[in-house]
């Protein structure tokens, strides 16, 4: 087909550092794209906020996307949004925010996280809306209640990024199961309802969130005269339901049935795997969502990934490589993964706990930091880069194995997506320490392209939802176990790295008392 005669798909996903516009092929070929960044300010410790000019961004991207293309705006069939989850705006009855975004991964609300631990029930909660208490947005929710009551008292609703755009596009005042879910505070077994005993329970009025929660797929709305001209795009061009940005990222790297996990391995390593039903774990190591294909996904999170550590590395240790790369005109990431790739597995006694920000399941501790053990004057930095890629795939097979026992679903396929699936290096180890095989896409705007097979099948291009990501799917590469590194690292798992930071746990308390020290100097 001619390609000013082709038909698109708008793929947008506005995430913590800016929004991307994406235009796909039926066929998965990214055709065009513009971007535009956000800023995060931190006017306190643990505080993250962002001005709600996710509207504006979007314009941007968009007009930088019409920029680089001769495709017409007719010739876009439809629209799929993706967004950062939990991050949400209070605005008043005019729509208007009332104050900056409080983001996903701000962390102001701990009081709020024990109070709900207390008043409803750690376990109570987590079986009424898949989620413990924790740094969601119901936490932050009451901590506005709480401590801004004058700005709860005005606000007509808290809008979800998603929720936000969808208004200033359509008009339309609606969620989608999916990022509903994310939030904290929706029925998991009722799911196009909000769990009003519990907001009761809170005193946090109903009507305070979005009164429409739609499934995936459904169109949300139409484009309206105000949005085209903003936007260039065509007026009455349908939006249509998707979901979150870590389940739509999953979604494009072809979870669609459970027994495999999507991994994100950008700056976190999350973890996500389908239950059929809503399978709750016992200790609530996980968070349950609902997924575009109208299962439920179960997550876990570490929240210092491959990228992240990857990038402390760089800016810490490798000057010389910094350098070698200039000279040689090649890749820094090139220079330093040949060097690490030389280290033997096992990085000769060398091991890395990779919980620089904290850890989640299954230990919980806002206070563990990251850790590099049995460090000796035989070892180089180049050890500690393959310890820290060692590190990081032992923490993701714990991760895969409480998915496994929680959901009773044995896992045997890891889907990679984000920036560690174009770590060739990592990729391998992590297939040997897991013992299971990785699919490595290359696909580098998976989130993007998960919204935007949403789209397609909303719009009846693709009979399921599983049919588009066969269809539009990007190309990836197979990674399958070392039988005999299999056995060697799966000894240093079981003896070492899995009772290890159970056993100094208890020491967390004492390394932040020494982080309380300041460093004084006397001349």
């Amino acid at each position: 087909m001619d390609r000013l005669s082709a038909e698109y798909i708008l793929g947008i996903d506005s995430s913590t550092s800016g929004t991307k516009a994406c235009l796909w092929t039926l066929e998965g070929e990214l055709t065009a794209s513009g971007s535009a960044p956000h800023s995060v300010e931190r006017p306190h410790p643990g505080w993250a906020e962002q001005e709600a000019s996710w509207d504006g961004a979007l314009f941007r991207a968009l007009e930088q996307l019409f920029s680089q293309t001769d495709i017409q705006p007719e010739q876009i069939a439809a629209v799929g949004i993706t967004h950062q989850r939990h991050s949400f705006v209070p605005v008043d009855a005019s729509f208007r925010p009332l104050s900056r975004a409080i983001l996903w991964n701000d962390v102001r609300c701990q009081a709020e996280i024990d109070f709900l631990a207390e008043a409803i029930g750690k376990e109570k909660l987590y079986r009424t809306t898949g989620i413990p208490p924790g740094p969601w947005s119901l936490a932050k929710i009451l901590w506005l209640k709480g401590n801004r009551p004058e700005l709860f008292a005005r606000t007509h609703k808290f809008l979800l990024v998603h929720d936000y755009l969808v208004y200033h596009l359509t008009g339309e005042l609606c969620t989608t199961e999916s990022s509903a879910s994310a939030m904290g505070c929706l029925d998991i077994l009722n799911r196009r309802r909000w769990a009003e005993p519990v907001l009761s329970a809170l005193e946090i009025p109903v009507d305070k969130f979005v009164p429409s929660i739609r499934p995936a797929g459904t169109v949300l709305g139409r484009i309206i005269p105000e949005a085209a001209r903003a936007t260039g795009l065509k007026e009455g061009t349908p939006v249509i339901a998707a979901a979150g940005d870590q389940v739509c990222g999953c979604l494009a790297a072809g979870l669609v049935k459970p027994g495999q996990v999507g991994v994100n391995s950008g700056t976190s390593l999350t973890f996500q795997t389908l239950t059929v039903d809503p399978t709750f774990d016992p200790d609530c190591h996980y968070i349950l969502e609902i997924s575009p294909l109208g299962c439920y996904a179960a997550e876990t999170v570490v929240f210092s990934g491959v990228s992240d550590l990857c990038e402390w590395y760089r800016r810490v240790f490798a000057g010389l490589e910094e350098q070698q790369a200039q000279q040689t005109g090649v890749s820094v990431w090139e220079v330093i993964f040949a060097e690490t790739a030389a280290v033997p597995p096992g990085s000769e006694g060398l091991m890395v706990f990779p919980f620089f920000q904290g850890v989640q399941a299954p230990y919980w501790s806002n206070d563990a930091r990251g850790m590099l053990i049995g460090l000796s004057t035989a070892h180089t930095r180049h050890h500690a880069a393959r310890a820290i890629l060692e590190g990081l795939a032992y923490e993701a097979r714990r991760q895969i194995e409480l998915l496994e026992s929680g959901t009773g679903n044995a896992i045997d396929e890891i889907l990679l997506y984000g920036g560690g699936a174009r770590n060739r290096l990592w990729c391998q180890i992590l297939a040997s320490v897991t013992g299971r095989k990785v699919k490595a896409s290359a696909q580098t705007e998976a989130t993007a392209l998960g919204a935007a097979m949403c789209a397609a099948w909303g719009i009846k291009r693709f009979q399921s939802l599983e049919e588009a990501v066969a269809s539009m799917g990007a190309p990836y590469e197979v990674f399958l176990p070392d039988r005999a590194l299999f056995e060697f690292y799966d000894r240093l798992y079981h003896q070492v790295y899995q009772p290890f930071y159970g056993r100094v746990q208890d020491l967390d308390a004492l390394r932040t008392r020494l982080s309380s020290f300041g460093v004084s100097s006397t001349t």
